[in-house]
């Protein structure tokens, strides 16, 4: 898939991306990217706790442990999204991403969009679990696995962008 096509599909699901190219906007089109992606884990996050709150208020409190690790990892994900801007900054300050660069960049931005429709169908695995104690124990670590699957993603993005700024540097 080349360069373009990458970003059609980024755009469809994040309106507005104009790409990494032109500096003036790539720094407003990570950020909203970012904010984006940090939503949906808050979205998700309060979700789960609703159903906390419903177990609690059925009195299964055995079974809050795991979601609570769960809506932590989902608070903590959230958090290193949305306070990544510091990171992420330098690189485009200085001068656009090479092609190469860009095109990978791009294919993690998709990537981490699928993570997420995987972590909402993860999410309603568990809302759909809550009658039952073993079904939601399974359904829990399944999320906790893509939660984390998608942690690894978000580290390989940002090694990709510290290994531009090391060779702009």
């Amino acid at each position: 898939m080349s360069v373009a096509q990458k970003l059609e599909q980024l755009v469809r699901v994040l309106p507005g991306v104009a790409g990494y190219q032109d500096q003036e906007t790539s720094r407003d089109t990570d950020q909203a990217l970012r904010q984006r992606l940090a939503g949906e884990l808050e979205r998700l996050k309060h979700s789960l706790e609703d159903d906390t709150r419903q177990l609690a208020e059925r009195r299964a409190l055995d079974l809050l442990p795991a979601l609570g690790r769960v809506c932590a990892k989902l608070d903590k994900l959230a958090n290193l999204i949305r306070y990544a801007a510091r990171g992420y900054r330098g690189v485009f300050d200085r001068s656009p991403l090479d092609e190469t660069k860009l095109d990978q960049l791009y294919a993690f931005d998709l990537e981490l969009f699928e993570e997420i429709a995987l972590l909402g169908s993860g999410a309603q695995a568990v809302r759909d679990a809550l009658e039952s104690a073993p079904a939601l124990q399974r359904a829990t670590r399944q999320l906790d696995g893509i939660l984390d699957t998608f942690e690894q993603s978000l580290a390989k993005r940002a090694l990709l962008l510290e290994e531009q700024r090391g060779a702009e540097g």
